[in-house]
């Protein structure tokens, strides 16, 4: 090897060399970093640990006394209850033999839970402006247009329409009569029959069957009240079966409300489903009330000809209240009303007879 190539792996060595001590340096540098960061985290993590092994040592004698004493003391609960239970049963038997204890199911006393009104809200028939006396309507024209959309089955729209004042005041050219104009199927002798729709006083609308002059088959009855009225009631609905110009049949009533204008008193009807009479509830009843935070609560019961039967298995509430509904989901729940407020209970409101004019 000549003096020349010497020189080159020379060179070559140092420079692997000065190369191979940077990259040591390097690397214990940031092993001295790392270890240390990892150092610390395990000295933290093994005196967290000693820690809690040194309080697990500690206190595992008083863990495993206070578990003991929980544990008999808990088994002395038990044999008290056991005697309590025993103590009261012996009480009930001689309770039961002196007298009869007219209760829900179970002998529990659900009356705090109960809900106690005389009767369900009872709404009045919507009032419009006398500054509608004299305005001029169109009323063929105006049934017509509404007609259209009841068709359809656009409520709103049919909604919007009541609110207008040139309906309200076709309305109200009918106040203090029974009488209602109405544009839609006629007989021969030029009465309601077939499909059509009336207006009547107080904001009241029709849309559905009529026979021979009067609502009869399948219809809907809408109350509207108008927006200026400051009223508890937005609007009362009736739909479903009807017969000699009152609810009858199948069908559901429905009420909407002003929420913030209802009290804490009253009973408040949202919903009524089933079985009509002559405009009365008759037979099983799903009813669904409301309150003014608008909270429902669904309830069952059955009425005779619009009287609500007693529940059978509830005993008379306060001032010989009535338990009459039941609620759905716990039937120990019940809604009492006055003798008088379970009679006469249906769809109110509702103008009947007159003619077409």
């Amino acid at each position: 090897m000549d003096k020349q190539e010497k020189i080159k792996i020379a060179i070559t060595a140092g420079i692997a060399a000065v190369i191979l001590l940077i990259f040591v340096l390097v690397l214990a540098l940031n092993t001295g970093k790392s270890t240390g960061s990892d150092d610390e985290k395990l000295s933290e993590n093994i005196a967290a640990y000693t820690d809690s092994a040194a309080l697990s040592s500690a206190d595992d004698a008083l863990i495993k006394s206070e578990d003991e004493t929980q544990m008999n003391s808990e088994d002395a609960s038990k044999e008290d209850d056991k005697k309590d239970a025993s103590a009261n049963a012996s009480s009930d038997d001689k309770d039961k033999s002196s007298e009869i204890v007219l209760t829900t199911p179970q002998n529990k006393d659900t009356s705090a839970k109960s809900v106690s009104g005389n009767s369900f809200y009872s709404a009045s028939q919507a009032v419009l402006k006398n500054n509608y006396k004299g305005m001029k309507v169109d009323v063929p024209e105006q049934l017509k247009e509404m007609l259209t959309y009841w068709a359809e089955g656009n409520t709103e729209a049919v909604r919007d329409l009541a609110h207008l004042a040139r309906f309200e005041a076709m309305s109200y050219a009918l106040s203090g009569s029974n009488d209602f104009y109405y544009y839609g199927d006629t007989g021969s002798d030029g009465s309601p029959d077939g499909y059509g729709l009336a207006v009547y006083g107080g904001d009241q609308y029709y849309y559905g069957h009529w026979s021979n002059g009067v609502r009869s088959g399948e219809g809907t009855w809408i109350s509207f009240y108008p927006d200026y009225s400051n009223y508890v009631v937005t609007e009362h609905m009736y739909s479903g079966g009807w017969s000699d110009d009152l609810p009858s049949g199948q069908g559901q009533e429905h009420y909407d409300y002003n929420f913030d204008l209802m009290n804490e008193d009253d009973v408040y009807l949202q919903n009524a489903i089933g079985s009509f009479v002559k405009g009365m509830y008759d037979g099983q009843m799903y009813i669904i009330t409301v309150d003014s935070d608008e909270d429902t609560t669904e309830w069952v019961g059955k009425c005779d000809n619009g009287s609500w039967e007693q529940v059978s298995y509830a005993s008379l509430g306060k001032n010989n209240k009535i338990p009459v509904l039941s609620e759905r989901e716990d039937s120990e729940h019940h809604l009492y009303m006055s003798g008088e407020g379970a009679k006469n209970n249906g769809v109110r409101g509702i103008i009947t007879g007159g003619k077409k004019k």
